[in-house]
């Protein structure tokens, strides 16, 4: 399958374990050896920096098509750390959202 084809199957109301999955088949696809993990995170770094410039020109411009684009691009490269790292995206968005319910509730009986 082709990235294209693989771009093709996903849907808006995939869930986040389907876009985690179709990240990891894109990049097999796209390159030959797995990503190493820090060309990974210097990707993620350089992205970060890039879509702050990028918000603040579309601040002044009411254009957010180049924020949206480094945002795209911060969360595939996200991902890619995630696969690379075995991490399940969905099942630490729960656990940490778990955490901080957690420390709220407790934070209002104090």
């Amino acid at each position: 399958m082709n990235t294209k084809e693989l771009l093709n199957n996903l849907r808006r109301e995939d869930s986040l374990d389907r876009i985690q999955n179709y990240v990891e088949k894109k990049i097999n696809v796209d390159t030959f050896d797995k990503k190493d993990i820090n060309s990974e995170m210097f990707r993620l770094f350089f992205n970060v920096i890039e879509l702050g410039r990028e918000v603040r020109i579309s601040l002044k411009d009411h254009n957010t098509k180049n924020s949206e684009s480094k945002i795209a691009d911060i969360f595939l490269v996200l991902i890619s750390i995630c696969n690379n790292l075995n991490i399940n995206l969905f099942d630490a968005l729960t656990e940490k959202e778990m955490i901080l319910n957690a420390k709220a509730m407790e934070a209002k009986w104090i």
